[in-house]
């Protein structure tokens, strides 16, 4: 996960295994819920479980 932090506070672009997409900014993650934590353009702050996730984008080059 310390692979993930390095993008803290850059955009990212969220993929589910449903294929839904979430844009933000990544806000950070939480080992004991397993996920991650992305502020929206509205200024929510949205968890998304490792679970439900099949990929992480920034700027279009894949990092998880």
């Amino acid at each position: 996960m310390n692979s993930l932090m390095r993008f803290r506070g850059q955009p990212i672009e969220v993929r589910d295994h449903f294929g839904r997409v979430h844009r933000g900014i990544m806000d950070g993650f939480d080992p004991p819920r397993r996920g991650v934590f992305i502020r929206d353009g509205f200024r929510r702050r949205r968890f998304i479980p490792f679970f439900l996730i099949f990929a992480i984008f920034n700027r279009r080059r894949r990092i998880f």
